[in-house]
């Protein structure tokens, strides 16, 4: 094996593992990683239109509403109205508390893999 390739085989393992950890987490939450992504842009932006969200990710608006019309099912996001015309996007408490849940994922998967590394290298 060359010497490179040894950092480039540690990174794979490393971010599948990783993948597979999230993939587990999100299954125990009942949501996919589509479903995180507008859970997180509507955690960032409460209030943020289905239109807005489609622009925004330069998404076909069926396909955003597909996803948002899952979420509320889920109980994990509501819809208030803005105006006459427009309803805005909020996380429920149970949304809320998903995407805290996520965040508080990542500094425990610093956490799984810095003994990996040295204290340089992981810096």
């Amino acid at each position: 094996m060359n010497i490179k390739e040894g950092p480039i085989i540690l990174i794979s393992t490393i971010n599948k593992e990783i993948d597979f950890l999230f993939e587990s987490l999100l299954t125990d939450l009942g949501i996919t990683k589509m479903e995180t992504m507008y859970l997180r842009t509507i955690y960032e932006n409460p209030g943020v239109t289905q239109y807005a969200i489609a622009k925004k990710r330069s998404i076909d608006k069926s396909l955003v509403i597909k996803y948002i019309t899952k979420l509320e099912e889920k109980g994990l996001i509501e819809k208030k109205q803005l105006d006459s015309r427009r309803k805005g996007l909020y996380l429920t408490k149970d949304g809320d508390k998903a995407i805290k849940f996520i965040d508080g994922f990542l500094p425990k998967l610093q956490e799984k893999f810095q003994s990996l590394f040295t204290k340089n290298e992981f810096e």
